[in-house]
């Protein structure tokens, strides 16, 4: 690839009552930390929805692949309706060739159906990658070096994104930047946040039902711990 390339900036869907969805996701983390970790971002959809004015502008000024799970296109629609038309729309089942048969919702249920999908949908992202790093990029795009290793904080496990639930560590990819955009928004810390932080979270963590009361009062605190430090 280029020495200099423009960042290609790359959104998954956030659905998670389809196998798709947690492929779509995993194939694009590997992409990310993996297969072309120095030449793209990720933007976290439900961030973007939200508004953060970071995430769209990215997606306005660079290159950038959605990844859907199924037709719905949430990814897709949800990018061009803020930030314009995207470079690439690419959905799992085209890429499988029909519905991931076998595999599973959650990570940790994955099997070799599994990683079999989520290696196929991540070397075609990568692949999309070069594509567009080949083509010709327009003058108005900004570019910065190929060795550069700014990430979203989605892309990649952060000890800020860490949780003890129910007596296990849990990372939750992007928790700092979605505690932001909820303070920002103005959710206050207390027990009015417990339904807002769970709902918010479960967006992009797939979360037990079980796990559900676990998940609720971690977050709490986190949050709360979040808002006095900002404070």
């Amino acid at each position: 690839m280029n020495e200099t390339i423009s960042k290609v900036g790359i959104i998954s869907c956030s659905g998670e009552e389809i196998p798709e969805g947690m492929i779509a996701r995993q194939g694009v983390r590997r992409v990310l930390e993996g297969l072309r970790p120095q030449q793209t971002v990720t933007l976290c959809l439900p961030l973007f929805l939200a508004g953060e004015v970071g995430e769209r502008r990215f997606a306005r000024e660079h290159p950038t692949i959605t990844v859907d799970g199924c037709d719905k296109l949430c990814a897709k629609r949800g990018t061009e309706q803020f930030s314009g038309a995207v470079n690439t729309s690419l959905v799992v089942t085209d890429i499988l060739g029909g519905p991931a048969r076998g595999c599973h919702r959650s990570t940790r249920h994955a099997d070799k159906a599994d990683e079999q999908a989520v290696w196929l949908v991540a070397e075609r992202i990568a692949a999309e990658v070069d594509a567009l790093a080949a083509a010709e990029v327009p003058n108005d795009v900004t570019k910065v070096p190929a060795t550069s290793g700014d990430v979203c904080a989605c892309s990649r496990p952060s000890p800020n994104g860490k949780l003890e639930v129910n007596g296990k560590s849990v990372i939750i990819n992007g928790l700092p930047l979605i505690f932001e955009q909820l303070q920002k928004n103005g959710l206050q810390p207390g027990n009015g946040s417990a339904d807002t932080l769970l709902e918010t979270v479960r967006i992009y963590h797939f979360i037990e039902a079980a796990e559900e009361a676990g998940y609720r009062d971690s977050l709490q605190a986190a949050y709360q711990a979040f808002c006095q430090r900002g404070s």
